[in-house]
């Protein structure tokens, strides 16, 4: 069992959101990945790999987020509480160093109600109060807005730009470094 400061880790947790549960995806969940990642937006956005296959899918679902969770990280599918439909994704990466920094993608039928910031705000609640976090990171391309729009109203801090300092799809992108702390007014309303 891998541990996080100290302590055995056992299972995944679930989170609970106003409207999101997160949880740890499942072997079943492989098919809602495949789909969800054909988004050009996502592939554009994101590091999943592009063109993105259905072994792609299988793989994080099944070794990805599990070998994520035993290494001490924590990658969680979000989960639409008013369907129970998963819609997206969400992780902590570094969490055992204490500075984790978080990515996440959510379907584009999914986007628009409000559940990409109630999954930031819930993983967030997370790693601030139980987890052990002292700093999470986000780092959004300058250009995606409407991350930009997630990131600060779940109370992130837009604290500047980040040249070349992000591959996507092979190419080197800039980056707007947001962060929150246990001491932040916004960490305190979680």
């Amino acid at each position: 069992m891998a541990t996080v400061r100290g302590a055995v880790r056992e299972t995944q947790p679930v989170l609970t959101g106003a409207k999101v549960r997160l949880r740890p995806w499942t072997a079943a969940d492989a098919a809602t990945v495949f789909t969800a990642c054909q988004d050009a937006e996502i592939q554009r956005r994101t590091t999943v790999p592009s063109p993105y296959s259905y072994d792609d899918a299988v793989g994080y679902v099944t070794t990805f987020a599990p070998q994520a969770w035993q290494q001490g990280d924590a990658v969680f599918a979000i989960v639409d509480v008013a369907t129970g439909a998963p819609v997206g994704s969400i992780g902590a990466h570094g969490v055992r160093g204490g500075t984790a920094e978080v990515g996440y993608w959510v379907a584009a039928g999914a986007r628009g109600r409000g559940l990409a910031r109630d999954a930031l705000r819930t993983l967030a609640r997370w790693c601030l109060r139980e987890a052990g976090v002292a700093r999470l990171e986000l780092m959004v391309d300058p250009t995606n807005t409407g991350s930009r729009r997630v990131a600060e109203a779940a109370g992130f801090v837009a604290e500047g730009t980040l040249r070349r300092r992000l591959v996507v799809q092979g190419r080197r992108i800039d980056v707007v470094m947001y962060s929150l702390l246990p001491d932040d007014a916004a960490a305190a309303a979680l």
